[in-house]
């Protein structure tokens, strides 16, 4: 079992699994929004759209990998129980920042990776369109 460490664990494995999920089902729909780009015909610039489960998909990795949700921190809770069911408080003002502090990493980390994805499946996409 986890425990809560303010700007470092703020979800035990049960909440680690969901996160992972959530990363899981964002992966299909991108992989779904590029295989209709790349194998239906449908327009380049939809690739672009791919930023939004691309996005979804690297947060809920890592969510999980970090064992962290950006969620629980905005909302100044944690719970690193094993059923993900017992949500507690951060009281102290402290370990509240540190949490938004690391939740705003993440957000970063996956943006970064869903705009450079964004940006490689459109610039493979002229490629593959021009031969």
């Amino acid at each position: 079992m986890a425990d809560y460490r303010p700007g470092a664990c703020n979800i035990g494995e049960a909440e680690q699994r969901r996160r992972y999920a959530l990363g899981a089902v964002a992966a299909v729909a991108t992989l779904g929004l590029v295989t209709w780009v790349f194998g239906f015909g449908g327009p380049a610039w939809a690739l672009v759209l791919a930023a939004v489960p691309l996005f979804g998909a690297a947060e809920g990795y890592f969510q999980g990998k970090y064992q962290f949700c950006t969620g629980f921190a905005a909302l100044g809770i944690y719970d690193v129980s094993a059923d993900g069911d017992t949500r507690r408080q951060v009281t102290d003002e402290a370990n509240r920042r540190a949490d938004l502090r690391r939740a705003w990493q993440i957000h970063a980390y996956a943006a970064a990776v869903a705009v450079g994805g964004a940006v490689l499946l459109y610039v493979l996409e002229l490629f593959v369109s021009s031969s």
